[in-house]
């Protein structure tokens, strides 16, 4: 499917700014900005260029950036593109439910700013859901710009593991063994398989099982909102799936990564992390079985 085969009309600057497709009513997108003007443009003009998704069904929620992204967003990208302007940032997955309320299309497309389709090839997702009605959440594989895995597929987390990932210690046996079972290294690419968790860019949820779960939980201001959704994913009765065929680039600058200097970032992940623990489970060793399915 390619919403490009229709009538295009190109502005002077080589942006699209008109297509008619009727296949253009089945994905919403939603990207969350926030003081990412370069990535957010860029993506939203290599997701127009690609011809999968109309400019009306794309939709930018901008979290209230100080330094005036949103607004140039909504003055420099085609006029089609819906451009959100909260008033208040509520963190990520408000975002995502502003920009998700925005739509009405059957499926919606979370997207971060720094993550491209490689491939015009989202209707593979599209099509994978209508084969399997029981799947209720599909990630695509993520990529380095080098091409190398991310593996973004992942298993829940025991309090162990949190230890292992934040740590040095994933570089040392038996450590490192645990590491590569948590990001499901050991498995075949091939074809989709199901999963605990997916990371929350490149991820696309049937929307009505998006709304039966409550959304994203506002509660994360930032970090594992996405593990938390695929978890209510998974207790609705749903099956959470990696679709290694569609792959995503994500030029991945983790705020929180480990350094020796504590950071927001960390303090805001140590909260998510507090709060998934409450509500889900995090055994010191076990990882908690919340997934249904095999």
């Amino acid at each position: 499917m390619n919403v490009l085969d229709d009538k295009v009309a190109l502005e002077g600057d080589g942006l699209l700014c008109k297509v008619e497709a009727p296949e253009s009513n089945l994905l919403d997108v939603v990207i969350v900005n926030y003081n990412t003007y370069d990535d957010t443009f860029k993506c939203v003009t290599h997701l127009i260029a690609q011809g999968e998704v109309a400019p009306w069904n794309i939709h930018v929620v901008d979290n209230f950036s100080p330094d005036g992204s949103g607004q140039r967003l909504k003055q420099n990208l085609p006029t089609e593109v819906d451009v959100i302007l909260s008033q208040i940032n509520k963190g990520f997955g408000a975002g995502v439910n502003i920009g998700a309320r925005a739509g009405i299309a059957p499926y919606i497309l979370v997207l971060n700013p720094d993550c491209l389709p490689e491939a015009a090839n989202l209707h593979r997702i599209l099509e994978h859901f209508s084969q399997h009605a029981d799947v209720g959440l599909v990630g695509a594989e993520l990529i380095n710009p080098d091409g190398s895995l991310q593996y973004s597929a992942r298993t829940f987390y025991s309090a162990l593991d949190v230890i292992v990932r934040r740590s040095s210690l994933k570089r040392f046996f038996p450590f490192n063994r645990l590491n590569r079972s948590h990001l499901l290294m050991q498995r075949p690419r091939a074809v989709p398989f199901d999963v605990d968790w997916v990371i929350g860019t490149g991820l696309i949820v049937r929307r009505d099982v998006f709304e039966r779960v409550g959304a994203m939980d506002e509660a994360y201001f930032l970090y594992m909102d996405d593990v938390d959704l695929c978890a209510r994913v998974h207790h609705a009765g749903y099956r959470v799936q990696i679709l290694p065929t569609v792959k995503f680039i994500h030029n991945h600058r983790r705020q929180s990564a480990w350094n020796w200097r504590w950071t927001r970032a960390h303090s805001i992940h140590l909260t998510s992390l507090k709060l998934f623990a409450k509500r889900h489970g995090l055994p010191l060793f076990r990882r908690p079985k919340i997934r249904q399915h095999p």
